[in-house]
């Protein structure tokens, strides 16, 4: 599982995985993209593009599928369980906690896009991201 921290921890291939994700989850249903329609979402060099996807088929993590001289790059969640199985264990604690998480921020959560989490573990996360963003503030501050 180190190994797949490490793959994931580039900001390129997070990049490249919320844009695979962002096509599983687009209304044609297609849930794949070329290598073209990467660069150019990504505005990021074609080399680049191909390193990271290249490190994230490695992995399985993506899958890619060839037409003619096109590859089209899919999304492949399930290789992502273990990372979100060990990151459970963290979140259920702060869910199960007693102060329980407002409506609004389950709304902020619901409007995002689809998500493997429930909509009140979703909400958890964006209470706890907005917290966090209120200490590194305060911090940032106090130096």
């Amino acid at each position: 599982m180190a190994d797949l921290f490490d793959v994931i921890a580039d900001p390129t291939r997070r990049e490249l995985l919320r844009a695979l994700l962002e096509q599983t989850e687009a209304p044609d249903g297609a849930g794949e993209a070329s290598v073209g329609e990467l660069v150019t979402k990504l505005s990021l060099s074609q080399p680049t593009v191909s390193k990271h996807l290249k490190t994230l088929r490695e992995f399985s993590i993506v899958s890619v599928r060839e037409q003619g001289q096109h590859r089209y790059y899919r999304l492949e969640p399930a290789q992502l369980a273990p990372i979100a199985e060990w990151l459970g264990a963290f979140v259920k604690p702060v869910v199960a906690a007693a102060d329980p998480v407002s409506d609004e921020t389950v709304a902020v959560a619901a409007a995002s896009p689809r998500h493997p989490l429930s909509p009140r573990i979703r909400a958890t996360a964006v209470r706890l991201g907005a917290a966090s963003a209120g200490v590194t503030g305060r911090f940032r501050r106090s130096r």
